[in-house]
């Protein structure tokens, strides 16, 4: 049995069903550690009693800071935690974090096996300077193996000068179980999507943060000069006084709908009433959202800046790729949507290839195959 411990910032719902699957498997035995509970950026509800496997959430003193979209975690006595807990394998969910390098210490003062959940690509990566490239460095050719988000963070760790053979490709994902079988269960309660002759519903789900690309969905809009769509941005942040301002100045304001933070049971219903999501990300490690749009046969608008547009969108099929700060293509993708609203509207399938990639099984067995990896 490899005692396995994670170590990562914050509880996600999203991870939980990758983590129940994990620990099915019969030679780990695995343990979370959560440097904190919920990080100050996210409203998300926590189900607890969803979570089947053993797990702690750390003392200690947190931040964020809403600049570089990171949370900070200070968890004093880390180390001689670990020393109690003694792991065979600790996977950290990146270096960013002081507990992480705790971790590191660890593994290499006690010859122990060290796995990092990689999900950062070229495009998200932020910070970049002489002291973050040398730290990186180090922490990465510590590692024994690494398990990726999809295919760009594979690439990214490559650039950094990780050996092909330590990664481990997996996909980033939701429960689509859930969104799928919401889908089918609300169906016939929620009114089917509206014929041709009906406006196209358009629909946003995220934070409203200047790195989401809401100002350059607008503007390609307000350029659009078509009155036949509507807009529904679900979310909160920030930016949001100053989005409704801008939609007011350009006289939007009776197509474009601010609804306010949802939670994940309340996502399905607007899924499902709506045409198209947008998805015009500017920074995007991976984006869940897709996930739970293609669970729920939603056409997507996806930036080509996004870990998840390269992995899962096939253009013109479930999807088309855009550009986001190209006005220009923003514009050739809102008419192309208008243009071929039959196919847009209709309800195409998740091909069963895409389904089988984006289950939580197949996450939890890429995880699986890098702690196997990694003590060989």
């Amino acid at each position: 049995m490899i005692k396995t411990l994670l170590l990562t910032n914050t509880i996600a719902p999203y991870r939980i069903p990758v983590l129940n699957k994990l620990i099915e498997h019969k030679d780990i035995k695995l343990k979370v550690w959560y440097l904190e509970e919920r990080e100050k950026n996210r409203q998300w509800n926590i189900n607890h009693q969803e979570i089947k496997y053993d797990y702690e959430c750390l003392p200690g003193i947190h931040t964020y800071i809403q600049r570089l979209d990171m949370g900070v975690h200070v968890n004093p006595g880390i180390f001689f935690r670990l020393v109690r807990e003694n792991p065979d394998v600790i996977i950290t969910s990146g270096y960013d974090s002081l507990g992480y390098w705790s971790a590191l210490f660890y593994c290499r003062l006690f010859r122990k096996r060290l796995i990092v959940w990689w999900g950062s690509t070229l495009d998200s990566s932020r910070v970049q300077n002489t002291i973050v490239n040398r730290a990186r460095k180090f922490f990465f050719k510590s590692a024994n193996s690494f398990v990726t988000y999809g295919t760009e963070s594979a690439k990214c760790l490559k650039h950094y000068g990780v050996q092909e053979s330590k990664i481990v490709v997996g996909y980033n994902t939701v429960d689509i179980r859930y969104y799928r079988n919401k889908y089918h269960e609300n169906f016939v309660n929620i009114e089917p999507k509206p014929n041709k002759n009906d406006k196209v519903k358009l629909l946003f789900i995220g934070q409203l943060i200047e790195r989401k690309g809401l100002v350059q969905i607008i503007e390609a809009l307000r350029l659009l000069g078509n009155s036949s769509w509507e807009l529904r941005i679900v979310g909160s942040g920030p930016d949001e006084q100053k989005l409704k301002q801008k939609v007011r100045e350009i006289g939007l304001e009776n197509q474009i709908y601010f609804e306010g933070y949802k939670q994940k049971e309340e996502l399905t219903d607007y899924l499902i009433q709506s045409h198209c999501l947008l998805f015009p990300s500017l920074i995007e490690v991976w984006g869940l959202v897709v996930n739970e749009a293609l669970a729920t046969n939603t056409f997507v608008l996806a930036s080509k800046y996004a870990g998840a547009t390269k992995d899962i969108i096939l253009d013109q099929q479930n999807g088309l790729i855009i550009d986001p700060m190209d006005v220009n293509d923003l514009l050739r993708a809102f008419r192309w949507l208008m243009d071929n609203q039959d196919y847009v509207r209709s309800r195409w399938k998740m091909s069963l290839g895409l389904w089988r990639k984006l289950h939580p099984n197949s996450y939890a067995r890429a995880v699986s195959t890098a702690i196997k990896k990694a003590i060989l």
